[in-house]
């Protein structure tokens, strides 16, 4: 009888121990899965960086674009530096709609404003370069209308990038209590699993002991 209870005792013991052993790794899987909201979160805070670097691209192209105007730079010098910054910005804007929370609809319509700023930029160079001399009416016509659209892009861009940065926020205090809370609840369930082992164990040793007593 002493033999059995032995047995049922240590065989209670080892599953409360296999139970621990599997609540650890339960644990280990969750860690795992908490990489998708992680992700998620960089994704978030590239969104807000590329948001912001558009801000500062368009600005700057409308810069170059009042600069030709007014004719502080001449063709050849506002010619490269106005296609680096279009480089710039195309490329940014493909790397935010290749993003996975990267919002369709605003990089639809940012792609459209500029496109609309590039037309009235062709406006803006063949008034200033027209044979019978520059059409100021013209030329300013054009750039007030790109001034106008790029004010718009802006302001798209920066809703863009407060929309991701507040995502990444709520992302990362959401990720970090699942997370504290999921250790917090695995260390504890490692912990009585352990006590409950040890106890059967040293049950199962004291018990014969006690008898022959």
């Amino acid at each position: 009888m002493k033999s059995r209870n032995r047995a049922f005792a240590g065989i209670a013991a080892l599953i409360i121990l296999t139970v621990a052993g599997l609540v650890y790794r339960a644990g280990d899987q969750m860690r795992i899965a908490d990489v998708g909201a992680q992700t998620a979160r960089e994704a978030s805070l590239q969104s807000y960086r590329v948001a912001q670097s558009l801000k500062a691209l368009t600005a700057g192209y409308e810069l170059t674009l009042n600069e030709y105007y007014s004719t502080v730079l001449d063709f050849p010098a506002y010619e490269k530096k106005a296609a680096e910054q279009k480089a710039a910005l195309a490329h940014e804007l493909a790397t935010l709609s290749t993003l996975p929370d990267g919002d369709d609809k605003a990089v639809s319509e940012i792609s459209r404003l500029y496109k609309e700023i590039d037309t009235y930029r062709l406006d803006l160079e063949k008034a200033l370069s027209a044979t019978g001399g520059p059409e100021w009416d013209r030329a300013r016509e054009a750039l007030y209308k790109v001034n106008v659209l790029s004010v718009q892009a802006i302001h798209r861009a920066d809703e863009l990038g407060k929309f991701a940065n507040d995502r990444a926020l709520t992302l990362d205090k959401s990720w970090q209590a699942s997370g504290s809370q999921a250790v917090l609840l695995l260390r504890a369930a490692t912990i009585l699993a352990l006590i409950a082992g040890v106890a059967l164990l040293l049950g199962t040793v004291l018990r014969p002991s006690r008898a022959s007593a």
